[in-house]
């Protein structure tokens, strides 16, 4: 069951696309296409390897929708480190159609566990990194806040910021 939530949940986000909002530089010229991004997403989490409990690595997946009615998906695999109080991806990336991709990443970001509730929370700066399609060469800093019920596979990841991308 958990397995078809989470190719639900992908799915309708590989099929709705974003439109991407284009913006001029202070000369006149546009240097950068910037796609201000600001969505709650409903996740679903999934313990990938627990064995350590100093460092419980999840992946994620989830989808936002968005005041224009479309929807983007979300993909990262997680290492919470209980002891340092700290959490790092190996990757994350929105997913805005099937070719149109944004790839981020978060490294060291203060992050709670609380043992009583068995919840995680976790809020930072998210470094854009690249992307494809529309998103190639895209750069930029989101900030990302979270929380994760560790005794149910459900959270949220709230993301804002503004993501640029080159001129082509």
């Amino acid at each position: 069951m958990k397995t078809l939530l989470r190719l639900v949940a992908l799915s309708v986000a590989l099929l709705v696309s974003a439109t991407a909002l284009a913006n001029g530089g202070a000369d006149g010229h546009r240097h950068h296409d910037v796609i201000p991004l600001n969505a709650t997403f409903g996740v679903q989490w999934t313990p990938v390897d627990w064995s350590d409990p100093e460092d419980r690595i999840t992946e994620t997946l989830g989808a936002a929708g968005l005041r224009n009615g479309k929807v983007i998906g979300i993909a990262t695999r997680d290492h919470l480190n209980t002891v340092a109080g700290t959490i790092s991806s190996d990757y994350v990336t929105l997913v805005f159609s099937d070719a149109d991709r944004v790839y981020a990443e978060y490294e060291n970001i203060p992050a709670g566990y609380d043992p009583a509730t068995n919840t995680a929370s976790f809020g930072g700066p998210l470094r854009v990194v690249g992307g494809e399609g529309l998103f190639a060469g895209a750069t930029g800093t989101l900030r990302i806040r979270s929380r994760i019920l560790f005794s149910l596979p459900v959270g949220t990841f709230d993301i804002d910021g503004v993501i640029k991308i080159p001129k082509q």
